[in-house]
């Protein structure tokens, strides 16, 4: 004789279920675990980051947390993201960083939750991006010095210092080194016109 199934109840919902469903479904939170833990970059902020989805005294069911975090897995992958239309970088390091921003803020009741999208991430990924690309333009080239208000690169400096040089006249002649070069096709048609000048004089 078949020995009947035990039913538990949720103690929170109510919910029925069965051993071999309770049984089941821990099995496949730990097989989810695992497989998050081998393929998804820094997996424990990322498994930290998707709970802030949670609404208050609930689990996210697994095709929840799969989903949310198929959506994050392309530009944790690429390095970068896509917010308002425009691209920006996004090493690992400024992922962890705005995530425990966001974990910092719900800890300090300052995030609304749960949430329903990336787009508060997204927008402090893109925050730090665009403060570090302004510390960037702000730091001197290692390469380049600035000589009575001129940046220049460290040859053209040492002429402006040791030679005498205007450094206005010396950042011309480095901006015009580094100009492209006339092309042959247009360096040749010139000196036809030059030659056809010549000989109607």
């Amino acid at each position: 004789m078949t020995k009947p199934t035990e039913i538990i109840a949720c103690p929170a919902c109510g919910t029925e279920l069965t051993l071999e469903h309770l049984v089941g479904s821990l099995d496949d939170e730990r097989a989810f675990a695992r497989l998050v833990a081998l393929s998804v970059p820094m997996a424990h902020l990322v498994v930290r980051y998707i709970a802030l989805f949670a609404p208050a005294k609930q689990r996210l069911t697994l095709r929840k947390k799969v989903r949310l975090i198929q959506q994050l897995l392309p530009d944790l992958q690429r390095l970068a993201i896509t917010h308002k239309g425009r691209e920006w970088p996004a090493p690992l390091d400024a992922w962890e960083q705005a995530i425990e921003q966001m974990l910092a803020a719900r800890d300090a009741a300052r995030l609304q939750l749960p949430l329903t999208g990336h787009g508060y991430l997204y927008a402090v990924l893109a925050g730090l991006a665009e403060k570090h690309a302004a510390l960037a333009e702000q730091r001197p080239r290692r390469d380049t010095v600035t000589v009575r208000g001129q940046t220049m690169e460290i040859g053209t400096a040492l002429d402006v210092v040791y030679g005498c040089k205007d450094p206005a006249l010396a950042a011309i002649e480095e901006s015009s080194r580094k100009a492209a070069p006339m092309p042959d096709a247009v360096r040749e048609h010139i000196r036809r016109i030059k030659g056809a000048q010549g000989g109607a004089a």
